[in-house]
């Protein structure tokens, strides 16, 4: 089973200190819209890396955080080695590629259901436009 915690911002996600989690790997807080991506997307909002929602995931081989991180640098390497900018996928997709890596992570559909819901009350505070994924 894996570890989650949700926190309402980045700069105060627990627990402090972090440590290791019930599989073995260390805790850490990981934005649910990759916080490059959001903050090459979003600055013009107002977007504070800091003040982003998060989840508190286990890394390290095999284990969620990194699972996701590899997906999410495998297709920014695509884009850039197609040609496109580093940071040009669409929020719709970014939305449906952190239900995909949430899923393949191995989070049950009712955490990533929460973490979606993270992310839609953050675009609200934004006054980002969107739409909710059908999940």
């Amino acid at each position: 089973m894996n570890y989650v915690h949700f926190n309402k911002t980045h700069k105060d996600s627990l627990p402090k200190p972090k440590g290791d989690g019930p599989n073995g790997g260390r805790l850490q807080s990981h934005h649910g819209l990759q916080q490059e991506w959001a903050k090459n997307n979003f600055s013009q909002y107002g977007y504070d890396s800091k003040l982003a929602p998060t989840i508190t995931v286990e890394t390290g081989k095999g284990l969620p955080h990194t699972i996701i991180t590899n997906a999410q640098t495998a297709r920014r390497n695509e884009r850039v080695a197609s040609g496109v900018g580093k940071w040009s996928t669409t929020l719709q997709e970014e939305m449906q590629f952190m239900v995909g890596d949430l899923t393949k992570a191995g989070f049950s559909r009712d955490t990533t259901s929460q973490v979606l819901e993270q992310q839609y009350k953050m675009l609200d505070k934004l006054g980002v436009k969107y739409e909710r994924i059908d999940y």
